[in-house]
């Protein structure tokens, strides 16, 4: 099987082969110019590692990005160039390191790197070898880690692997060549299906009771309304951040079609009921943190919908979805919901989330699906038999 052989020889690499790969990866690439770097994007990633390297003594000659109105300023200190004028200026001289990772259905940090080699920079790379060389103050990213801290986990990863239906098993070896290798270029096919309701492999019914943890302003909901043409019997949310939560509830109140069948916790879901710090950025990274500037409620899926029967639940709450689903092992034990849990916030979550969702329906259909480019929005899905579709 090819994609079996694909994983063996991902997972053959050594963890000491790995560290000496992740130790040189960067150095490799920028060659004489390691320490005369461009950063291409000046937003939040482009600041964060530009605070990493000056605590290595290490401070960027540029920032280059495309908006225009940062051209010919500063940031943090460090000169803002337009992509091309920093390709003029630098491309011989420093090496650029692609710090955006904000990609869509079918734009990701390749075509970034792709468009800077067009401009004439000579050497280019996305930020995750420059992670790799400094993780004691950049790692780990939502999925980047280590690769020599992936590896020991393969006997879990084959495992989870196994675990997937045919498609599924073909898109979780290129996800992990994709976060091993830092392989841009080949990071798995990007479904053209509706996020969370994909109809190959289940069809919305009339007695739908969707729940939605982590609503954001309402862009799944309204996904969810459109896909199942309003026929469904309730909806439930879930959005703890209050500037979403706002937006969430001016939606939902305007939406004439929803009437009487919708509700929303302004809380957090977790595995028990409990006060969390919060950062909320009133974006979709708002999520639970230590170092969160409000406080939180979170409760548990047993107590806040276990009695309504949900039929399906999905999850994209940065990293908490594992504590979330624990909190509903009843719920989801005696009505055996369709499950669709984001798996891309933490680096453990594509072996782990898939192997707790089989043990929670062990007789159902274990499927992985990616909805936007470079690993965002990776979704794995928990279907029963009898939701299954016949196309599946």
């Amino acid at each position: 099987m090819r994609w079996q052989e694909q994983l063996d020889s991902i997972l053959a690499e050594t963890v000491a082969g790995a560290r000496e790969r992740e130790r040189h990866a960067f150095d490799r690439i920028a060659g004489p110019f390691a320490r005369s770097v461009v950063l291409y994007g000046a937003g939040n990633l482009g600041r964060r590692t530009l605070r990493a390297l000056r605590r290595h003594h290490l401070d960027p000659v540029a920032f280059a990005d495309a908006n225009p109105a940062l051209d010919g300023k500063q940031v943090e200190g460090v000169p803002v160039y337009s992509p091309q004028a920093a390709a003029e200026k630098f491309g011989k001289s420093a090496v650029f390191v692609v710090c955006v990772w904000h990609p869509d259905r079918r734009h990701g940090v390749q075509d970034i790197i792709n468009r800077l080699a067009g401009l004439g920079a000579e050497r280019v790379t996305s930020f995750v070898p420059l992670f790799w060389k400094y993780a004691e103050a950049l790692l780990p990213y939502f999925f980047w880690e280590l690769p020599s801290n992936v590896l020991p986990h393969a006997d879990r990863l084959r495992r989870a692997c196994e675990l997937l239906d045919s498609e599924s098993r073909e898109l979780f070896v290129s996800q992990l060549r994709f976060r091993i290798h830092a392989d841009f270029a080949n990071s798995g096919a990007v479904s053209a299906l509706p996020a969370y309701f994909p109809k190959d492999l289940f069809a919305l019914t009339a007695d739908e009771c969707f729940v939605d943890c982590g609503a954001f302003d309402g862009d799944t909901i309204q996904e969810f309304i459109q896909q199942s043409g309003g026929l469904f019997r309730r909806i439930v949310a879930f959005e703890p951040d209050p500037r979403n939560y706002d937006k969430l509830q001016a939606f939902l109140d305007a939406d004439k079609r929803i009437k009487g069948r919708a509700s929303i916790h302004k809380a957090g879901v977790r595995e028990k009921a409990e006060m969390l710090r919060f950062s909320a950025t009133g974006g979709d990274d708002a999520a639970i943190r230590h170092d969160g500037e409000i406080v939180i409620e979170c409760e548990t899926l047993d107590q806040a919908v276990g009695s309504l029967r949900p039929t399906l639940i999905k999850m994209d709450i940065e990293g908490s979805e594992r504590p979330a689903l624990t909190g509903g092992l009843q719920t989801i034990g005696k009505v055996h919901p369709i499950l669709a849990v984001s798996v891309y916030h933490k680096p453990e979550d594509i072996w782990d989330l898939p192997l707790y969702m089989h043990e929670l329906g062990p007789d159902s259909r274990l499927a992985l699906r990616m909805y936007w480019r470079d690993g965002f929005d990776l979704v794995c899905y928990s279907v029963p038999r009898e939701r299954m579709s016949a196309a599946a």
